[in-house]
């Protein structure tokens, strides 16, 4: 007997109820009405209301699982797992507040950008005190904990590298795609949290420049939550990307926290472990 089985038509089940939901006959909203006297106006008037059904949410998260393309190693880089010290304690607790007000932050749109600059590095050096890095200090390894923890609370999220990001959106213009080239965009405008790891590192053309751009102007406007890791400080986005990378920077910082990551390099430390 197949020991799969039973799972499997659990999970279909469960697939049938949430695209038959019977509160909202299967269309994701639900309409409702209140009554309400605006001012100067004699009577009161019935005003409908269109919301999201509870299912809408399910229904989002079956689509869009930011750890879903992690393998087995990724999957284990939480919160719970890291190994966090004086100098990156600071920058994990942000991450964790980040995520635990998560819904306050798909309400009003808030960004946040993780850097590491290596034009920064000398001058927090001499400050430190010690020798610092941009590089190897847990960047990527932060932002997969913050996606394995929308996974676990079933909140919709696209996880993509930048190269990754662009490379779906070129494949449109194969004659075989399923895809338009405005479907792959609308994706990335409209999904709830879309986290970009190694924003400013693909090679870029004018092209690219201005994907990123529409994309990022997109999601401000809509109060879409945006997460990037980077080896660029806003201040110098403007020399990587020469047509749009000021207006980019703009914001970013207009919409984003910030958390600055310069540390050891722990590539290193891990390779250098004893066995």
């Amino acid at each position: 007997m197949n020991q799969d089985l039973p799972q499997r038509r659990s999970e279909d089940e469960r697939a049938i109820s949430i695209d038959g939901c019977p509160k909202c006959n299967y269309t994701g909203t639900i309409n409702t009405f209140r009554w309400e006297q605006p001012e100067g106006y004699p009577i009161s008037i019935q005003i409908a209301v269109v919301e999201n059904c509870s299912c809408h949410e399910e229904r989002m998260f079956r689509k869009y699982n930011a750890s879903e393309t992690f393998n087995v190693k990724e999957r284990g880089h939480t919160f719970k797992n890291a190994t966090t010290d004086y100098m990156n304690e600071k920058q994990f607790n942000v991450a964790m507040d980040f995520v635990q007000d998560i819904k306050k932050h798909m309400e009003i749109g808030t960004w946040l950008y993780i850097f590491g600059d290596d034009a920064r590095v000398a001058e927090a050096s001499k400050a430190k005190g010690a020798i610092l890095n941009a590089y190897g200090t847990g960047k990527t390894y932060l932002m997969q904990c913050m996606a394995n923890a929308f996974s676990k609370r079933k909140i919709p999220a696209i996880y993509v590298t930048e190269e990754q990001l662009f490379n779906d959106i070129k494949s449109t213009y194969s004659r075989d795609s399923e895809e338009s080239e405005d479907e792959a965009l609308q994706r990335y405008y409209s999904v709830p949290i879309l986290m970009i790891d190694d924003i400013f590192t693909a090679p870029y053309k004018e092209w690219a420049e201005g994907k990123l751009y529409s994309i990022l102007d997109e999601r401000m406007k809509n109060d879409k939550v945006t997460i990037m890791t980077s080896n660029y400080s806003l201040g110098r986005i403007h020399e990587r990307l020469k047509i749009n990378g000021g207006k980019i920077g703009s914001r970013i910082k207009g919409q984003a926290e910030q958390i600055e990551m310069l540390g050891p390099d722990r590539r290193v430390m891990k390779r250098d472990e004893p066995a």
